[in-house]
């Protein structure tokens, strides 16, 4: 065998197939077909598209957090009533959020992380479930998969710079947690995390993941969606923690100017 032959497997195996990107979002069905018969490592191509997307939006958002912050136009309602050390401190706190780590370290590392983790809790979860229901996929071909079903989420990115740069405001009340009050405490708040994934990009993410359970599992059609719902509701429950954990912790309302999105 030419050494030209040894090396074309090893490139072959580091291809982003970048031609699957429009191909999950119009053709899922045959896509994810290609995805788990090729049986090999796919799944960095989605998440990488996702963290540049992410960083774009945090470089493009991050002069319109500085401008809410310089403005005072997050001053609370009863400042004025606030002792004088109150205040103060209150001041010092929003100076340092136009530092560089609050405009740019921790919106990418809250975001991007929050696509990272959850791809890999979800994998964990899905691939269980399914080696329970009696499947034999690979704990690889179901990362594959679950990185894959994620590329709507490119296009929520894509969406909420634009949202941000035309309003000139952060996105505070992500998906359907305006259904929760923002004031809300204990259970509430729990609920409000919850939710606040929920959109329809989320529902887009769910459907690709229904289409190629069959696929992906060799189960029964009931056995295989039966196994996404499961894995996706433990995510779900799971995903609630971090605005609970917030409001208990900060004694915050479960809102903020950048959150684990997904």
């Amino acid at each position: 065998m030419t050494r030209r032959n040894q090396e074309k497997p090893q490139r072959e195996k580091k291809a982003l197939h970048l031609g699957w990107i429009p191909g999950v979002l119009f053709k899922p069905r045959a896509t994810f077909r290609k995805i788990i018969d090729a049986n090999k490592p796919s799944w960095l191509t989605p998440l990488l598209l996702l963290t540049f997307l992410v960083v774009i939006f945090v470089l493009l958002a991050a002069p319109v957090r500085r401008e809410i912050v310089q403005s005072g136009s997050n001053i609370p309602q009863d400042f004025q009533y606030w002792s004088q050390d109150q205040q103060q401190q209150f001041l010092d706190a929003q100076a340092n959020l136009t530092s560089p780590a609050f405009m740019y370290v921790f919106p990418f590392l809250g975001t991007a992380a929050g696509y990272w983790v959850v791809w890999f809790l979800f994998g964990s979860i899905l691939y269980l479930v399914n080696t329970l229901a009696g499947s034999r996929a690979s704990r690889q071909t179901v990362s594959n998969v679950v990185a894959w079903s994620m590329v709507p989420f490119a296009l929520r990115v894509i969406v909420q710079t634009v949202a941000v740069l035309a309003s000139r405001n952060l996105i505070t009340q992500p998906g359907l947690a305006n259904l929760v009050p923002a004031d809300a405490t204990g259970f509430l708040v729990y609920l409000r995390g919850v939710l606040s994934v929920v959109d329809i990009y989320w529902v887009w993410h769910l459907v690709l993941l229904l289409i190629s359970a069959r696929p992906l599992s060799a189960l029964k059609p009931s056995k295989a969606i039966l196994g996404v719902l499961v894995a996706m509701l433990v995510l779900l429950l799971l995903q609630g923690l971090p605005s609970l954990l917030s409001s208990l912790l900060g004694g915050l309302s479960g809102s903020s100017s950048y959150y684990f999105y997904y």
